[in-house]
């Protein structure tokens, strides 16, 4: 009889807890910036309801902008690491066009074709760090960008997904450089004056995390 009640006890434990992760994800709020930064979840994904007024005007000028047969409304399906890659490129491309006009088209397939974009981060520092840095060596080579606006929200995005990931594994040192380069990062994003640009900035700041729960922020 014991050996029952404990089975049932157990029975209940886990189905509750399945429940409350089954609710928590379907509760689960998806930000614009991990819509327009992730290059892989659809702008479906977006519930304007969700989101504080003073945001709501900044994801519907987001969606306006986006072609009806944009892939941005899509989710992506790919199983080798090469169509991963080329699919993450093609939707880093569309984000920033749809963002700062077609015109920057030539510059942001540059920069998309260019930039070493991991399939994975792993849960370490070192792929979205590179990512980040990467930005300053195109600033660097490209000074009169038109995407520029663009590359800083990028830099500070990958900067704070760094950041998070340096907390899980340990490594102190780093963080208070990264937390000076993503202030800085997001400094400079907010020069634009492109309206989305300031939107998603400060859609950026707001996230508790953007990469790995719990880990704090810059």
């Amino acid at each position: 009889m014991i050996n029952l009640l404990i089975i049932i006890s157990i029975v209940i434990f886990f189905s509750c807890n399945l429940v409350c992760l089954l609710r928590a994800e379907q509760n689960r709020f998806i930000s614009l910036s991990e819509v327009i930064f992730s290059f892989q979840l659809s702008v479906k994904d977006l519930d304007i309801s969700k989101y504080p007024e003073n945001l709501k005007y900044c994801v519907k000028k987001y969606l306006n902008n986006i072609p009806p047969k944009s892939n941005l409304w899509k989710s992506y399906q790919a199983s080798k690491p090469e169509d991963i890659l080329s699919i993450k490129r093609l939707y880093l491309i569309e984000q920033i066009t749809v963002i700062l006009g077609h015109k920057v088209l030539k510059d942001a397939e540059a920069f998309a074709n260019s930039v070493p974009l991991n399939i994975e981060w792993e849960g370490m520092s070192e792929g979205p760090l590179n990512e980040a840095n990467f930005v300053d060596y195109w600033l660097k080579e490209n000074p009169k960008t038109p995407i520029a606006p663009f590359l800083y929200l990028f830099k500070a995005h990958r900067l704070r997904a760094a950041y998070e990931a340096a907390i899980l594994n340990n490594k102190k040192n780093i963080l208070p450089i990264l937390a000076k380069k993503y202030t800085m990062a997001l400094k400079k994003a907010r020069q634009s004056k492109n309206p989305l640009i300031l939107c998603i900035a400060d859609d950026l700041d707001m996230q508790k995390d953007v990469y790995i729960e719990g880990q704090g922020r810059p």
